[in-house]
């Protein structure tokens, strides 16, 4: 919004907390996280997990 943007898309391989939850209440923000991120790719035909050990 600050910069002008009419939409915004934030995507975590983890969850959201209350928090992010209530910063993104009346907002045009989208908040994703891992299991959504997963369901979408799978949607589309791609097969992906998230291995947060690995990616250390």
């Amino acid at each position: 919004m600050n910069e002008g943007a009419n939409k915004g898309i934030l995507v975590t391989t983890s969850d959201y907390g209350p928090d992010s939850y209530e910063f993104a209440k009346a907002k045009p923000l989208t908040l994703l996280n891992g299991g959504h991120l997963l369901l979408l790719l799978s949607k589309h035909g791609y097969k992906a997990r998230i291995n947060i050990k690995e990616a250390k």
